[in-house]
C-alpha cells in the first residue's frame, strides 16, 4: 500500500511538471486556453492535478511568524542578520509587511497570487467539464475535487484578507471578503471584493455539492486528492469558525466515524538502561512516527513538501552552532506548557544545539514528518483535527444548553486524543467547568495543530487577544512589539501589486 501511493505521488509530481512546463504560469492565460485544450477526461485530470492542486508549494511561509508560537533571537552572524530583516515585517504585524518583505526579495509571500492562481485552475476544470469524453462518473470525480478545492482556496483567502466571521457586530452582508471569480473566462471589468457573506455562501454551496459527488465518485481517490474526508473536515472547520456547532460537531463526526485512527506515539519511544550508570536513556522514533508520514493512519490530505534547501520562515533551519541560536524559533514559554509526559513536545519539533557542555538543546520549527522521504507532505488535514472540532462545538453546545451529554462527549474526544500523545499509562483528564473545559480544548488545539497553518486563524476567531513579541535588531536592544486586542492588524492588507493590478480592490484599513 506505502509503495503505491508513493508511486502515485511520484507519478503526481512528474505529471504536474509536464503540464507546467506545458503552461507555466501563462496556461490560464486566454491565450493559453486556445492552445491546451484537453478532449478526454484522462487528460483534464491531469490538468487538475498541475494546476488545482497545491503540490509542493506551501501557501504561508510567514504564518508562524504572527503567532505567539514563535520567539526571536539575536545572532551577530550574517545570514542570520538578513534573516531578521526578513522576517521582522511579519513577526511585527507591519501595516505593509508584504510590501516590506517583497523589498527585501523575499519568496514565498505571494499567498493571494498563488491562491487565485489554483482557483482559476479549478475553474478551468469546472467550464471544461462537459466539453471532454469519458465516462460521467470519472467527469463528477473530477467536479468534487475541483469545488472542493476551490472552496479551500477561498476559505484560506477570505480568512487572511478579511475580517473573522465571527467578528462581534461586524455585518456579513457588507463587510468586504474577497474576489468571488467562478469562471475561466477572462472578463473586460476588474473583480471587486464580495462580502463576506456571499464569499462563506459560495463555499458552504461548493462543499456541500462537493460531498455529494465524491461521496459517490471518489471514494478511491487517494491521499493526495481530494476525498470525502477532505470535504467533511473543511466543513467542520467552516462550520465551527461560522459557530454553527450542531453543523461542526456533525461534520466531524463524519470523518471520525469513517477513520477513528490516530498515530499512537508512544510506540515510538524506546526505552533502555544505560549498562554503565543505571540511568534511563530514551529515544524518540521519529522518522517512523511522524503523524504527516506516508504511512500514518490519520492523513487525511497533504501537500507543501519539506525540502532542506527551500525552508523559510515557518522552518528556519539555518546553520546552527554550539552557543548560536537561530534567529526565529519555536517559543520556548509555549513549549514550556507542555506536560512532562507530553510526547508532542518531542515527536513535532525539529531541535538544535543550544549548548554542548553541559549538552542542552533548543526546538528549532515544528516538523511532523521526519522520514527521510522526500514526498511526505508538511501541510494538510488529520484526523486529529475533527476530534478537536467536535471536542470544541460541543463544549459550546455544553455551555449553550447545559446539556451534560455535550460535556462528556468533549471530554471522551480530547482524552482519545491525548492518549495517543502522551507517555503511558494515560489518566483521563476531567472538567466539569464550561469555561475551563474550552480553555483547555483550546490549548490542546494550539498543542497539537501548530505549525499547520492554524494558530493564527483560531487567534482571530478566538478574539483577537492582545500579543507581545520580543525582537532584537541589534545585540542588547530588545524592542517589545505589541499587537493590540482586536487590532485591524489581524487581517492582513493586500499586497501592492495585487491592488495595482487590480484598480476596484479596496485596501483593508
Amino acid at each position: 500500500m506505502i509503495g503505491d501511493m508513493k508511486r502515485f505521488f511520484s507519478y503526481l509530481v512528474i505529471s504536474a511538471l509536464v503540464i507546467g512546463m506545458m503552461g507555466c504560469g501563462d496556461f490560464l492565460e486566454e491565450s493559453s486556453l486556445d492552445e491546451v485544450r484537453p478532449s478526454t477526461v484522462t487528460e483534464l485530470e491531469q490538468l487538475l492535478l498541475g494546476e488545482g492542486y497545491l503540490r509542493r508549494e506551501q501557501v504561508f511561509f510567514y504564518i508562524e511568524l504572527l503567532t505567539d508560537n514563535v520567539q526571536n533571537s539575536f545572532s551577530p552572524n550574517v545570514n542570520h542578520v538578513t534573516l531578521l530583516q526578513q522576517g521582522a515585517p511579519a513577526f511585527t504585524w507591519d501595516p505593509n509587511m508584504f510590501d516590506r518583505m517583497d523589498e527585501l526579495h523575499v519568496t514565498g509571500i505571494d499567498t493571494w497570487e498563488k491562491l487565485y492562481s489554483k482557483i482559476k485552475g479549478c475553474n478551468v476544470v469546472l467550464d471544461m467539464l462537459d466539453k471532454v469524453s469519458g465516462s460521467e462518473g470519472s467527469k463528477l470525480n473530477q467536479k468534487g475535487q475541483a469545488l472542493a478545492l476551490r472552496a479551500f482556496y477561498y476559505f484560506v483567502l477570505v480568512n487572511t484578507f478579511a475580517e473573522p466571521y465571527n467578528k462581534e457586530g461586524l455585518d456579513l452582508n457588507t463587510a468586504l471578503g474577497v474576489p468571488l471569480i467562478l469562471e475561466s473566462a477572462v472578463k473586460d471589468e476588474f473583480p471587486p471584493r464580495a462580502s463576506i457573506a456571499k464569499v462563506y455562501g459560495q463555499i458552504e454551496s461548493d462543499l456541500l455539492e462537493a460531498a455529494e459527488l465524491l461521496d459517490k465518485y471518489g471514494k478511491d481517490n487517494v491521499l493526495y486528492k481530494v476525498t470525502p474526508l477532505f470535504v467533511s473536515t473543511l466543513l467542520s472547520r467552516m462550520y465551527l469558525y461560522m459557530e454553527n456547532w450542531e453543523k461542526a460537531a456533525e461534520y466531524a463526526s463524519k470523518v471520525i466515524e469513517r477513520n477513528p485512527q490516530l498515530r499512537k506515539l508512544s510506540d515510538y519511544v524506546k526505552i533502555e538502561i544505560d549498562e554503565w550508570f543505571g540511568d534511563e536513556i530514551i529515544t524518540y522514533d521519529k522518522e517512523n512516527g511522524g503523524v504527516y508520514n506516508f504511512d500514518s493512519p490519520e492523513l487525511i490530505f497533504g501537500y507543501g513538501i519539506y525540502k532542506n534547501d527551500e525552508i523559510f520562515f515557518q522552518f528556519p533551519d539555518i546553520s546552527t552552532y554550539p552557543g548560536s541560536v537561530p534567529v526565529f524559533a519555536v517559543s520556548e514559554k509555549f513549549i514550556s506548557q507542555h506536560d512532562n509526559n507530553d510526547l508532542r513536545s518531542h515527536f513535532y519539533y525539529q531541535e538544535y544545539w543550544k549548548m554542548m557542555f553541559p549538552p542542552v538543546r533548543g526546538i528549532l520549527r515544528g516538523n511532523k514528518s521526519f522520514s527521510d522521504n522526500s514526498s511526505n507532505p508538511s501541510q494538510g488535514m488529520r484526523v486529529a483535527e475533527a476530534y478537536l472540532n467536535r471536542a470544541e462545538a460541543n463544549i459550546h453546545l455544553f455551555m449553550k444548553n447545559g446539556k451534560d451529554e455535550n460535556r462528556v462527549s468533549a471530554l471522551k474526544d480530547l482524552n482519545y486524543l491525548r492518549a495517543h500523545r502522551f507517555k503511558q499509562p494515560y489518566h483521563d483528564v476531567s472538567i466539569a467547568d464550561g469555561q475551563e473545559l474550552l480553555d483547555f480544548c483550546l490549548e490542546e488545539r494550539r498543542k497539537e495543530l501548530a505549525f499547520e497553518e492554524h494558530r493564527w486563524f483560531d487567534l482571530r476567531r478566538c478574539g483577537m487577544p492582545e500579543l507581545v513579541h520580543e525582537i532584537t535588531f541589534t545585540q542588547g536592544q530588545v524592542q517589545e512589539v505589541r499587537l493590540e486586542k482586536g487590532s485591524n492588524r489581524y487581517v492582513l492588507p493586500i499586497p501592492k501589486k495585487v491592488l495595482d493590478k487590480n484598480p476596484a480592490l479596496i485596501q483593508n484599513p
